[in-house]
């Protein structure tokens, strides 16, 4: 017998599905692993794919309610009905055991309070960014630490993206696999994707995108091989998904600045981790005792990390000094990063001796690479031939700084601190962000030397 309730028909079989006027759908009774209610309206699963009724497609709740009776009576009425129906009653149990997303919302806490300290400090991303030269020589906090910082440059947009996508399929992996397996899934991810930018070779990366692509691994793993036994609710219909990957994988290939190395890592490490939880086809009640230790020993090196790191961040002369000296070592060396290194060395704590020559070496070796036409790379080597006792090579530098910059106050005034009309520790506020695009508009052909690029603020890298 058929008849119709509201966008469902039922028939003998199999009820069809009317979500518009012109789209229709079949679906045998027989396939159908879940259904529930929501105050969004109707949901039923396969283990092939999800159909979502929206709540205005009914005339009231009661009809949802009369649909879901007659559906559950149509499959008793099968052989093996009431199995089906048993199967049914445990995936839904296991969508309520799944606990309160505490990976998930734990993961996003910490980005949104490292973004709140960047913010406060730009020192904390030259401190944990991924820079693999860096890592090489055992800065190997980088390594975790990195996905959770985010670019203040392009803030919010950077976390926001990466925060909504991590929450999208977070939620979902969690709500299967439960909050000690999502930790070690998007710990495992973490790691999957910084180890594949330092085999590309990238120069320095930050950002949680290597984590979102983890989850969105497990996600996949869990629909392609666990479908059966996961809720509606933590189901994508597979035709959004698919959609949704050839959008990113287009993005990882146009868009210059995105890490398509880490997403790539993140992904196939976060599918892999996760089926190696499902081994068999099956979803444990909870985790075994190698997953709990493994997902401890992904907590202790975040902490070992932040500890590792919290003498740089703190301006500890001895940490500055050993990182700068990591700094001279590496096999690609950056203005940028030469710059700021020698900066904060020299204006944020109390350098020692060594830490002054380490600092001047940076600073020369900034100068050299810039063609000594940045004036706050000069500045910074004015500083360290101050801080070194060499009142005449400071004056001369900061002179050139003073000319590339068209006699910009703060370098006059940085001159005046060399020459002795300014108190020493009188150092002036830097220029505000943005300062050279401001030039005087009497001039109309750029002076011989002028800068060619943006220069790097003081105390910045030029990336950030």
């Amino acid at each position: 017998m058929s008849f119709a309730l509201g966008p469902v028909r039922f028939e003998a079989d199999g009820l069809v599905v009317r979500r518009n006027r012109r789209r229709e759908r079949w679906i045998a009774y027989s396939e159908l692993t879940h259904c529930a209610r929501s105050r969004w309206g109707y949901a039923m699963a396969t283990t092939r794919d999800v159909t979502l009724l929206r709540r205005s497609l009914f005339a009231s709740e009661e009809e949802i309610l009369k649909v879901d009776r007659e559906l559950r009576a149509r499959i008793a009425d099968l052989p093996g009905g009431r199995s089906q129906l048993e199967g049914m009653a445990e995936v839904e149990a296991l969508s309520v055991r799944s606990g309160k997303n505490g990976a998930v919302y734990a993961f996003i806490g910490l980005c949104l309070v490292a973004q709140l300290l960047q913010l406060r400090d730009p020192a904390l991303v030259h401190a944990g960014s991924l820079v693999p030269s860096l890592v090489a020589q055992g800065e190997l906090w980088r390594v975790l630490i990195a996905n959770f910082l985010h670019d203040t440059l392009i803030f919010p947009t950077h976390i926001l993206l990466n925060m909504i996508c991590v929450l999208s399929f977070g939620l979902l992996v969690e709500r299967a696999l439960g909050k000690t397996r999502t930790a070690l899934i998007m710990g495992i991810s973490a790691l999957g994707a910084m180890w594949a930018v330092m085999v590309a070779g990238y120069a320095e990366v930050i950002g949680a995108s290597g984590v979102a692509a983890g989850l969105v691994g497990s996600t996949l793993c869990l629909e392609l091989n666990v479908s059966r036994l996961l809720p509606v609710w933590s189901r994508i219909p597979r035709r959004v998904f698919v959609i949704a990957l050839l959008g990113q994988g287009l993005v990882d290939l146009f868009v210059p600045f995105v890490a398509g190395a880490a997403h790539l890592g993140g992904f196939a490490f976060g599918y892999v981790a996760t089926r190696s939880l499902i081994a068999g086809g099956h979803i444990r009640p909870g985790p075994g005792g190698l997953t709990r230790g493994l997902a401890g020993m992904i907590y202790l090196a975040l902490v070992a990390s932040l500890a590792l790191m919290s003498p740089l961040v703190l301006r500890d002369p001895v940490a500055l000094e050993e990182h700068g000296i990591r700094v001279l070592q590496m096999p690609d060396p950056r203005v940028g990063y030469d710059n700021e290194a020698a900066w904060r060395m020299l204006t944020e704590s109390e350098p020692t001796e060594t830490g002054l020559d380490v600092a001047l070496v940076l600073a020369l070796r900034a100068a050299r690479y810039s063609d000594w036409r940045d004036p706050n790379v000069l500045d910074t080597l004015a500083e360290a031939l101050f801080a070194s006792g060499d009142i005449g090579g400071s004056l001369e530098v900061i002179d050139q700084a003073i000319f590339l910059s068209h006699g910009y106050r703060y370098f006059v005034q940085q001159r005046q601190r060399f020459s002795g009309q300014r108190d020493p520790d009188d150092r002036p506020d830097p220029p505000e962000e943005g300062w050279f695009r401001r030039m005087p508009d009497s001039l109309d052909e750029p002076v011989p030397g002028q800068p060619l690029i943006e220069p790097a603020e003081p105390g910045e890298s030029a990336w950030i």
